[in-house]
Parts: structure tokens; sequence; C-alpha cells
């Protein structure tokens, strides 16, 4: 017997309907403090949106332990986007998932340990905020403004300016740590102080520690700009894990390099480097396996593209060698190169122009701290293909390292590496193994950089960086770009003693 709705079912459904749709709509939360902010968070449900007041906000708990639904998050955010000032020793914590925090100004306070910002869950994103000048008293005082401990995590268009303590601007864990991203952010006024691991971004995860892990962290960094943000001065942006995308970023004026330091299956494509001649500043560097060099623009540095030697970590070659011996997190030694060997490298349509030293230079670092250690294993199986090298001032573009074939080392071989459609503008090759690829042409009458970086398109500072810093500045109402105020003098001692560690 076919059964029926009835009018009285229809309208209990309805009444349902409508409770359910009651139930499920957001609501809107001013807070004025931290106790309206407690009572908040602990109240919120998915879809709330808290707002927070103007004016200074101390020494605040801000802890997120409810969590928002995938299409409706739980947003926290200034009533007047970069008016809700956070000081004294404030911390951020993404405890739960689904959750934005939007427009928070972080202004000269300072933290112990940890990290000024951490995402410990999934989902989260921290978007149009800004951190200035939030710095320890002591240089030695160790903490990241921000850090990633989870997965699918999004820091987009925000501002920072003047972290001069040790550790890394912006770090992603080792483990249980995936698809996070820093994307339209703006890096300003770094200063420069000696300390291994001081980079705006370093990328640990799979890749890291196991040379040979499959896995990856697929990291994104795309679209930001590093304005005179110098760090350590050695590494800008460090991908130290694999399946990595660093790709149409701008950096000026900025000590450094854009550096794959290990890990394989790594992007870097897109990306306008000008040094403008500032010292230090560096193009691309590389070492792993299968990764994707493409694309990228650099001039006015101390170098254009280093592809690295390897090391040789499977015996001792003398007996002088000191093996990098760590710590495994699961129990006894591991040892892992210092740089992992360059294999299958794509490297293509690149430009060049007017940098110092080489525009392209394959087996850099060969034999360096030898015999000590063992950095032996040249690039091999590369495609280098269509990079255009110019040098209006002239000298050596190509440049490389041929094998020493005395013993011990003659146990190694290498398979070679393909050269094709490179065009050396201005420059020569010094390396015979490019010489079929590397075609070397005058530089053409009135040529200019301008024509050069036509495909290029830088970004600015309007293009990056939260809405309301971009208007303050505009107005003349945004006074914290004053590269002197968070300088540190140098360590000269420090300086001496320096090493990449890796």
């Amino acid at each position: 017997m076919k059964k029926t709705t009835t009018p009285h079912i229809i309208l209990a459904l309805s009444l349902i309907s409508l409770l359910g749709s009651s139930a499920l709509k957001a609501r809107e939360i001013t807070v004025k403090d931290q106790t309206g902010l407690s009572s908040a968070l602990d109240a919120a449900q998915p879809g709330d949106t808290v707002k927070l007041m103007p004016g200074e906000w101390k020494d605040v708990a801000f802890t997120i332990k409810r969590g928002g639904a995938e299409g409706r998050p739980i947003l926290i955010q200034a009533q007047e986007p970069g008016k809700t000032i956070l000081t004294g020793n404030t911390k951020l914590e993404f405890d739960a998932p689904y959750v934005t925090v939007e427009g928070v100004f972080f202004y000269k306070g300072a933290i112990v340990d940890g990290s000024v910002i951490q995402f410990n869950s999934n989902h989260g994103t921290l978007k149009n905020c800004a951190i200035v000048d939030y710095n320890p008293p002591a240089f030695e005082t160790a903490y990241y403004w921000v850090y990633f401990k989870g997965d699918y995590n999004t820091v987009d268009h925000c501002y920072f300016k003047g972290k001069n303590n040790l550790e890394p601007l912006i770090g992603n864990n080792e483990e249980n740590s995936r698809y996070n991203s820093v994307t339209g952010c703006y890096f300003k006024n770094i200063p420069y102080n000696v300390g291994n691991g001081r980079e705006d971004i370093r990328v640990w995860g799979p890749g890291h520690r196991e040379v040979d892990d499959k896995d990856g962290c697929y990291f994104t960094v795309q679209s930001n700009l590093f304005d005179h943000a110098d760090g350590e001065g050695s590494e800008l942006v460090s991908l130290k894990s694999s399946h990595n995308f660093l790709g149409s970023n701008t950096v000026v004026a900025t000590r450094g390099c854009l550096n794959i330091r290990r890990g394989d299956c790594n992007l870097v494509k897109g990306n306008i480097v000008l040094g403008e001649g500032r010292e230090g500043a560096s193009g691309l560097r590389m070492s792993g396996a299968h990764n994707t060099v493409q694309g990228n623009y650099v001039s006015g540095c101390d170098y254009g593209i280093n592809v690295s030697t390897g090391e040789y970590i499977d015996s001792p070659l003398t007996g002088s060698y000191k093996p990098d011996v760590k710590k495994n997190k699961g129990g006894g030694d591991l040892r892992i190169p210092m740089y992992a060997q360059i294999q299958d490298l794509t490297l293509n349509d690149n430009v060049t122009v007017d940098n110092a030293g080489p525009d392209l230079d394959v087996g850099a670092g060969y034999k360096k701290h030898w015999p000590e250690v063992q950095i032996v294993l040249l690039p091999e199986a590369c495609q280098i293909k269509n990079n255009r090298f110019i040098r209006p001032k002239g000298g050596d573009s190509v440049v490389g390292t041929v094998q020493d074939a005395a013993p011990p080392l003659d146990r190694f071989q290498f398979k070679p590496n393909t050269y094709e459609g490179n065009i050396l503008l201005g420059g020569k090759n010094t390396f015979p193994p490019a010489a079929q690829g590397c075609k070397e042409e005058p530089l053409p009458s009135g040529w200019t950089v301008e024509q050069e970086m036509a495909n290029f398109k830088p970004l600015t500072a309007n293009d990056v960086g939260p809405e309301w810093v971009i208007t303050m500045r505009k107005a003349g109402d945004f006074p914290m770009e004053d590269p002197a105020s968070s300088d540190r003098p140098i360590n000269e001692e420090k300086k001496k003693k320096k090493k990449d560690k890796g």
C-alpha cells in the first residue's frame, strides 16, 4: 500500500528544519578584554565570529581550544583591523581545527621560548595580521614567530618586520606537518646577525633526516615579498624536505639565497631575486634528487645559480674522515650527508643578469673541507636547458668542477649532464662539459635590463601583506618600517666562526 505524507507531518518537518537552521545560525560576539575573550572562546561554535575591540591587549593567554567545521570556521577578528594590539608576553595557539584569526597586531612584545604563534592543529588560518619587533632583550633567547605543527594551515597576507633573535621567523615541524603554506606575506627589515638557523622560512619535514624518504612535506611558499629581510645572511628560504613549492616570490636587496638545502622533488619556479649589489645577496642554491628549478630571474647578486656537490657517507675514503653523526629520534645514531648528491635536476628557462660571480656553477663546493668531510659526489643526470646568462661587464658565466681522478676518488663514475640551448650574452663558458650546450654571444646593441625583465613582474609593497598596513602606509601613518629600529650590531667573532650546519 502506498504511503502518503499528511500535511501535519509536512508542517512538523518544516518546524524541525527551521529550528535546526536557527541553531546553526552564526553569532557575532564582541569582547573587550581577556576575561571576555576566554568566555567567548569557550562558548564559540562553528560559524561564530569573535570580535576583538581596539586597544592594547597585554599578556593575553590566547589559546583556542574549540574549533569550527569545514566550511564553517570560527573567526576571531579585530573589530578594526590593526588596532587590536597584542603586547607583553602574549602568544597565540591554534589547538583546534578550522579556526581563522584575522587583523590582529603583535607589537614590541617578547616571549621566553616556543613560538609567538603556533599551529597545533589542522586547517587553521592566520590572515591580515602583523608581527613587528616582537623580540627578547638577548639575541640568544631563541624562538620562532610562527611555527606549524599540523596539516593544511595557512599564513596569508601577513606582515613581519624586525625579528632579531635566534631561530627562524617561520618554521615547519619535522613530523606530522604537511600541506601548510605561506602566501602573500611581506617580510621587511629582518636585520642581519650571525647565527645559524635564522632563516626567514625553514621547512623541515620528510626528506630532511632520511635522504631516501619518499614521503613529502608539500609546503607552499608563494607570492611573498622579502625586502631587506637578511636574517642569518646565508639561507633566506631553506627547503629541508621533499615535495615543496617555492614560487612567484620577490626578493629585494636581501642577504642569502633561495635554497633546496635537503629533499627531493621540489619545485622552485618563477621567483625574482633582485640583489641590487647588497653584500651577501645570492641567487638559487640546491641539492637533492629530482628537483626542478624553472623560470626564475636573478640579478645583482654574488652568484646566480649554485648546483652543489654532495657528500659521500657510505664509508671513509681516508683515515681523516669525520662523519656527522646525529641522534635518531627513534634511537641509535643517524648519519646524514652535509649535502645530498644532485641527481636528475631539471634546470631550465632561468635568467640571470649582471651578477658578480658565476651565473651557473656546476659542482660547487667540491672537496670542501676535504678530507674531514667527503663532499665529492658531483651532480649527475641533470637537464640544463634554455637558460639565459647575461653579463654586461663580461667575465666567467658558466663554471664547473671536473672530477679528481686520483685515488681514492677514482672509484666514482657519474652519469653525464645534458646542456642544451643555453645562451651566454657577454660572458664566457670555462666548463668544457657544457661547451656544446652553452653558446657564447655578444650582448646585443641597445640591450636593456627592462627588456629582460619584460616577462617578470616583481611584487611591490602594495601587492602583499595586510590591506590595513597598505592603507596606513599610503596615508603616511605606518612608521614601523625604519630599518634601524631593530638592528643589532654584527658580532665579528661569531662571523668568523660561522658554519652552515644544515
